[in-house]
């Protein structure tokens, strides 16, 4: 399993009850199992939604994933925003978004 990587230098965690993240510049590779298995390691994961388009089955570049708790967001957005998967640097962010 992948070790969690330390927060940047100068960032604090806030404290919200926003318990989903949207995800930016995701590669055409990442499908959910990659996010279920990097995000998860932040916390338990209720939902993730990653579009994907009709005809390759590619996503779209975005997902947006829900966790249980909040802390568990936070926390994800503090180690994952301006991270990389697949090469591509990431923009993470908490959203008010609800998942359906």
């Amino acid at each position: 399993m992948r070790s969690v990587s330390p927060p940047p230098p100068g960032r604090e965690i806030q404290n919200t009850d926003l318990k989903v993240l949207v995800i930016t510049n995701l590669t055409r590779n990442v499908v959910e199992s990659h996010l279920r298995t990097i995000f998860g390691s932040y916390g338990e994961i209720k939902k993730i939604d990653l579009p994907v388009f009709a005809k390759s089955g590619q996503n779209r570049g975005k997902a947006a994933l829900e966790y249980v708790e909040s802390a568990a967001a936070e926390k994800a957005v503090l180690h994952m925003n301006k991270g990389q998967i697949d090469g591509a640097i990431l923009n993470v962010e908490l959203s008010n978004t609800i998942l359906r």
